[in-house]
C-alpha cells in the first residue's frame, strides 16, 4: 500500500466538548496520535450573540492547510452527537477566513460573529487540517471542532427539569439516570451523583440539557444495594430527591448493543 495514502479521520465523541455549553459535543474528530494539533477553546458559550475567536495550534514539524466549515449538530437521548447541515435560515455565522495555512510550531486565530433568529442555538466550526504525517510517513487529515452555544436570556428553571428514570445494573455496576427538560430553554447539568446513605457514586461529568429533550447519563455504583437518593447539580439550582432505582441488567437488555452515555 502506498506510504502517502490518506488516512481518513474517524469520529470519536468527546464528552467534555459538550459538557460545558460544552460541552456534547460534545465531539472531536481524530485520526492517529499526533504531536499536539489543537483548538482553544474547544467550546464557547454566549448569551444571544457572539463576537469572538478561537485559535488553532500546530505543534508539528509540518505546515498545515486548514479549511473551515460551519456545521450544525444534534445530541441523541444517549448522548451521541449527530452531524447536521447548518440551518442558515435561522443561524447566521461570519468567519474572518475560510482557509489558510499554519506554519510548523505556529498558530492561527480565527474571528467570527454569530447570531440566531431564534434562541437557543448551537453549531460548530469544523477545522479540517491536512499536511501532518505520522512517524511512518502516512499523511493524516485531522478534524477539530470549535463548539458554540448561543443561549437565551431566560435561565433554565428547576420546575422545568424532571427525573424520568433511575436504573441500577448490579452486573455492570452502573446507575443510569434519565433527565427531562420540559422547558424551551437550554440548560447545563454540571454534576450527577447517587447515594444510598452509605455509598456515594463518583460524580458524572456535565453535559447540556437541550430544550424539550431527554438525556441519559450514568455513574459508577460499587455497592450491592440500589441507590436511594439522586443529586443533580445545575449552575443556579440543585435537584436532590429520594428515588427507588429499578434493577435492570444491561446484559439482558435488548438495547445493550446500543451506545451508552
Amino acid at each position: 500500500m502506498p506510504r502517502n495514502r490518506i488516512v481518513t479521520a474517524v469520529a470519536v465523541r468527546l464528552h467534555s466538548a459538550l459538557r460545558v455549553l460544552t460541552p456534547g459535543v460534545c465531539w472531536l474528530l481524530v485520526a492517529l496520535p499526533l504531536a499536539g494539533q489543537s483548538v482553544s477553546p474547544p467550546i464557547a458559550e454566549y448569551q444571544e450573540r457572539a463576537r469572538s475567536s478561537f485559535q488553532l495550534h500546530n505543534s508539528s514539524l509540518f505546515p498545515l492547510t486548514v479549511v473551515l466549515e460551519v456545521r450544525g449538530f444534534k445530541v441523541t437521548d444517549e448522548g451521541e452527537v449527530v452531524d447536521l447541515a447548518l440551518d442558515t435560515s435561522r443561524v447566521h455565522v461570519k468567519l474572518s477566513a475560510m482557509s489558510f495555512r499554519i506554519p510548523p510550531r505556529g498558530s492561527y486565530r480565527v474571528f467570527y460573529e454569530a447570531n440566531g433568529d431564534s434562541l437557543p442555538a448551537w453549531f460548530n466550526i469544523l477545522s479540517a487540517m491536512s499536511g501532518a504525517r505520522t512517524q511512518s510517513g502516512l499523511n493524516v487529515r485531522l478534524l477539530l471542532p470549535h463548539v458554540v452555544y448561543l443561549n437565551q436570556k431566560q435561565q433554565l428553571k428547576k420546575n422545568q427539569v424532571a427525573v424520568g428514570a433511575l436504573e441500577f445494573d448490579p452486573i455492570s455496576k452502573k446507575v443510569r439516570i434519565q433527565l427531562k427538560n420540559r422547558g424551551p430553554n437550554l440548560g447545563r447539568v454540571l454534576q450527577v451523583s447517587a447515594t444510598d446513605g452509605h455509598t456515594t457514586s463518583g460524580p458524572s461529568g456535565g453535559f447540556p440539557l437541550f430544550p424539550g429533550r431527554r438525556r441519559w447519563t450514568e455513574v459508577t455504583w460499587t455497592a450491592a444495594t440500589s441507590p436511594t437518593r439522586l443529586t443533580v447539580r445545575f449552575a443556579r439550582f440543585t435537584i436532590d430527591t429520594s428515588l427507588t432505582a429499578v434493577r435492570k441488567s444491561l446484559v439482558a437488555d435488548t438495547t445493550a448493543g446500543l451506545a451508552r452515555p
